[in-house]
């Protein structure tokens, strides 16, 4: 059990420092802009900073749904903390996937709540993708690490059960 108290411990600072940077970066960038800053080149032809607001999801997706988006984002939250809690997995690739989730939608679930839209500043220049923030970023990483999780953790011991009850059988 103490080894569940560390992790949560793990888990609330990591939440807390990833919603930090998000909206400190956030911050930093709209003030530039907002002040008359002009976008920033930081690879040429690869990456900049451009300034836009988002009424949407991740990367523009359900444009305008502000109050969707933040209903959603206290139902996801509940049930993704109460799984965590009755889950109590300690494995890294959960505790990294789950921080990184709820510390992203944190992120963006503030910007909604205060601002009514989410700020995001990283362009990719080399493609045609929307512009994002790292709290986006904090989301997409966290999602592949619990896919990872469960490919190769979870869905591995439900295999071993399986065959288990196969030989039992």
């Amino acid at each position: 059990m103490k080894k569940y108290y560390l992790s949560l411990i793990i888990k609330i600072c990591a939440i807390a420092i990833m919603v930090a940077v998000d909206l400190i970066t956030k911050s930093i960038v709209e003030n530039y802009f907002v002040g008359g800053g002009n976008d920033i080149i930081l690879i040429e032809g690869v990456l900049g900073l451009t300034y836009a607001l988002n009424t949407g999801a991740a990367f523009g997706f359900l444009g305008n749904s502000t109050v969707l988006l933040i209903i959603f984002s206290i139902i996801f939250l509940c049930v993704f903390t109460f799984i965590d809690v009755y889950y109590k997995s300690l494995n890294g690739w959960y505790v990294a996937g789950f921080s990184l989730i709820v510390g992203g939608a944190l992120g963006n679930f503030f910007d909604r709540i205060m601002l009514k839209h989410v700020r995001d500043f990283v362009e990719i220049k080399f493609i045609n993708f929307p512009i994002f923030n790292l709290a986006d970023v904090f989301l997409t990483v966290g999602v592949i690490c619990y896919v990872v999780y469960l490919v190769f953790y979870e869905f591995k011991k439900l295999e071993n059960n399986k065959k288990d009850i196969t030989k039992e059988g």
